[in-house]
């Protein structure tokens, strides 16, 4: 297993996550309270048709997995909700590298034709093939490598964000993906701020960070510190990036609260305040039309993949137990025949 050192990642170093993209889907549900707000912003650059399409019979795909046939479900749309490592306005790099990392990754499944919908949380650490660009921004090969840097490979906007899409897509059984939405850590703070701090019960021992963070007690937080208990990994826990999942869908579950009781003007107020810090291809009226529908939808279960945690190299490699890959790919994309 190789790394490039120039964006080698040591287990001991406080790595910067964010679990931004996580908002994004929370922020989709609110979404048709304000879509006239949202008409003509300056993100606001893809189709208002984006995953409106019905798979014909013919172009469904099968596969036979454990002596059972499945066929590709007919009325999906999919969306990837990326949170990004760097701070700061999302402005390009005008460069082929260095646009950061995705160090959150969600998969959005909408189910049409069976009113459902279900997310899956991507581990960052998730060795798999990522997508390489070269100088003029075309793919010319891959690294096997954490899913992360996938984002690396581009400016730190759309060609970021197109070879994250890429290198999930072909993780996921070359699924398509209907559009993407990525934000960076500001969102974290700035949105937890909005809703007024989140409340919630500290779950780990941050004693090395951050002392106000008392393992056991109910606190509320605010900006920075909303964004060191979602983020730090060195120091907590066991310092992987299992644990800290498992934090930041603590967090995501607190928020959810805090978001539901918000007025009908609080989907544009967000809007406005992550705007400047959020590259995405979904146009406003899709955004809307997939808020409804996760309003008016069945919830499912979130989903992880099972895998393996490892120090290859100094590095956190977390590889997927295949079973548990198919399994999903089946339950988000597949039907029984």
């Amino acid at each position: 297993m190789s790394y490039r050192r120039h964006h080698r990642l040591h287990k001991r170093d406080v790595i910067k996550a964010s679990v931004a993209g996580v908002l994004i889907l929370i922020l989709l549900l609110g979404a048709a309270w304000a879509v006239r707000s949202w008409e003509n912003r300056k993100f606001d650059t893809g189709s208002d048709e984006v995953g409106s399409a019905v798979l014909a019979e013919e172009e469904r795909r099968e596969l036979t997995y454990q002596g059972e046939t499945y066929r590709q479900r007919p009325e999906l749309e999919t969306y990837l909700l990326m949170g990004v490592d760097k701070s700061g306005e999302a402005v390009s790099n005008g460069s082929y590298e260095g646009g950061g990392q995705a160090d959150v990754q969600m998969v959005l499944v909408v189910d049409n034709a069976n009113q459902t919908w279900q997310a899956l949380q991507i581990n960052r650490d998730t060795i798999t093939d990522v997508p390489v660009r070269g100088v003029q921004g075309q793919v010319i090969g891959f690294e096997t490598e954490q899913i992360a840097l996938a984002y690396y490979y581009g400016d730190g906007g759309e060609t970021s964000c197109e070879n994250t899409e890429l290198a999930v897509s072909r993780l996921l059984g070359d699924q398509t993906i209907d559009g993407y939405m990525s934000v960076r850590m500001d969102a974290v703070g700035i949105l937890t701020d909005l809703v007024g701090g989140v409340p919630l019960t500290v779950t780990s021992d941050f004693s090395a960070i951050d002392p106000s963070l008392v393992q056991g007690e109910t606190i509320t937080l605010t900006g920075d510190k909303a964004l060191t208990y979602v983020r730090s990994r060195w120091g907590v826990d066991d310092e992987t990036n299992l644990a800290r999942m498992a934090r930041q869908r603590q967090y995501l579950t607190a928020l959810e609260e805090k978001l539901q009781q918000q007025d009908a003007e609080f989907a544009a107020k967000a809007y406005d305040a992550l705007s400047d810090y959020m590259v995405t291809d979904i146009g406003s009226k899709t955004a809307s039309k997939v808020g409804e529908k996760l309003k008016q939808y069945t919830q499912l279960e979130l989903l992880t993949i099972d895998g393996e945690n490892l120090v290859e190299d100094e590095h956190w490699a977390y590889h997927l137990d295949e079973d548990s890959l198919q399994q999903t790919i089946l339950q988000l994309f597949y039907e029984k025949i």
